[in-house]
């Protein structure tokens, strides 16, 4: 259970520590970074029962900026450091493939652009990139508004909702729409059953012989494989419509299809996707599009509503882009409003700090090498864990409390760039990082233009994580909701 957050204001003069190098201790008997040992952990049943992320940063709390440590057998190097996130994602990134847990889930994404590895990521991206340039993702604004108006649309006065389940709804509503061009909603239940279950994968991706397990008929892959196969079906029945009718509908679906990798075709190999790549491709985006910005909203409105001040100032932010004086109503928002609404950006930047959806970012290395005099053995699993980085109080002081003020153009300015990177780095970060920030902000504004936000009765002070393949709560969210009065109707 993490410490509830307070509302502070960070300093940007704390930046002395900004310059330091990394804090690396060498164990002189194994030659390799201090760390936890396994065993005393195993006995203790600290591997089963600890809560992954706190168990990341209690290790960058007590080992320094590069710690090693085993899990049945799997040796793990961890970087806590911006300079060795660096490293590790940017300048290295050609000695590693992906993270084990995303290898073991080609199981269910196939080939995408989470799980494979070069060239084909890069020529994957290649053909992806132009359905997320800024001109694409700006027709998606209105579809956002229209669907976070709809949601709201259903709640009462003074009703409870539980804003995590509400989410994930709407993001995937959305994700439909820009994906597909379609209208999901018959297939929501058994999109998000098979999401829910596919979540439940972590632990199995890192116990011995995970590979031989995962063909084993046991109830969680029972869940996934029948999810799979609902989400293939729909899927590949979307492709053939496509493919019998092949006019551009301005969605992702069909800038998969027709896009055309000119690098590919100069090489003599075919230059376009076939069904499976534009199968594996929207998998992807169904599932972790949805799953990441469901999270970060929960979070984000959490906070809202422990946080009242700062609700209240960005609930006058979005009313004031959102005001329409002639009928006296909140109008739907659009992308255009998206620069127009700096402080909420703000807000969200701040909820992925403090609840960050990809709470650790994982390499394996593909060949031995040598990282600051350490010997990487090949299998070795490089972690970066922005759960950890984004709680460092070099870099973020009073690392629990939650403050927007962090995110200001000068503050930003006088941190390292990765000690902050919620969307990862390097060729892998992440291609739909614009349409998220995007569709997080519109989304808040259209909820607290309209709507204040209150915790239930009883709830608990600190919100609990389930740190999985994202980083979850680990329970229901439920807020009071009380529409915001009109200007001038006090």
């Amino acid at each position: 259970m993490t410490t509830p957050p307070q509302i502070g204001r960070a300093s940007a003069g704390l930046q002395t520590e900004t310059a330091t190098a990394p804090r690396i201790e060498i164990d002189a008997r194994s030659g390799m970074p201090v760390g936890p040992r396994f065993w005393p952990r195993l006995l203790r049943g600290e591997v089963f029962r600890s809560n992954g992320a706190e168990f990341l940063r209690s290790n960058a709390d007590e080992f320094g900026d590069l710690v090693y440590f085993q899990n049945f057998g799997v040796r793990v190097l961890q970087c806590n450091h911006p300079e060795l996130i660096q490293e590790m994602l940017v300048r290295d990134a050609g000695h590693h493939h992906r993270g084990l847990v995303m290898q073991r889930s080609r199981m269910v994404l196939g080939e995408g652009l989470l799980t494979s590895e070069e060239p084909l990521h890069m020529r994957q991206r290649r053909l992806a990139q132009p359905a997320f340039h800024r001109e694409r993702i700006a027709a998606y604004g209105a579809v956002i508004g229209e669907f976070a108006r709809r949601m709201t649309g259903q709640w009462t006065e003074g009703g409870v909702v539980e804003v995590h389940g509400e989410m994930l709804l709407l993001a995937l509503r959305i994700v439909g729409k820009t994906l597909f061009d379609t209208n999901v909603e018959q297939e929501v239940e058994s999109i998000a059953e098979s999401v829910d279950a596919f979540m439940g994968f972590l632990p199995l991706a890192f116990l011995p012989m995970s590979n031989l397990i995962q063909q084993l008929p046991l109830p969680l892959m029972r869940r996934i494989r029948r999810g799979q196969a609902r989400l293939d079906a729909l899927i590949y029945r979307m492709i053939a419509e496509r493919r019998a009718s092949p006019e551009d509908r301005g969605d992702l679906l069909s800038m998969l299809l027709t896009a055309t990798d000119e690098e590919s075709l100069e090489q003599g190999h075919a230059a376009r996707m076939t069904d499976r790549q534009v199968r594996d491709e929207c998998l992807t985006v169904l599932l972790a599009g949805h799953e990441t910005t469901a999270n970060a909203l929960t979070f984000a409105l959490w906070l809202l509503a422990t946080h009242p001040e700062v609700q209240q100032r960005a609930a006058a932010e979005a009313r004031q882009v959102l005001l329409d004086p002639s009928p006296g109503c909140m109008r739907a928002v659009s992308s255009e409003d998206y620069a127009r609404l700096p402080y909420l950006g703000q807000i969200f930047a701040e909820a992925m700090r403090l609840y960050p959806p990809v709470w650790v970012t994982a390499r394996t290395a593909a060949e031995e090498y040598l990282w600051r005099g350490i010997r990487v053995q090949r299998g070795t699993i490089l972690i970066a864990p922005q759960y950890a980085v984004h709680r460092d109080a070099r870099w973020h002081p009073e690392p629990d409390r939650f403050d927007p003020e962090r995110f200001t153009v000068a503050a930003k300015a006088a941190r390292p760039r990765l000690a902050y990177f919620p969307f990862a780095a390097g060729s892998r970060q992440c291609i739909g990082e614009g349409l998220a920030w995007m569709e997080g902000v519109l989304i808040l504004a259209t909820i607290l233009a309209d709507w204040e936000l209150t915790p239930e009765s009883g709830s608990p002070s600190a919100l609990a994580v389930q740190p999985a393949i994202t980083l979850r709560p680990a329970g229901p969210v439920r807020l009071v909701v009380r529409h915001r009065p009109m200007p001038g109707n006090r």
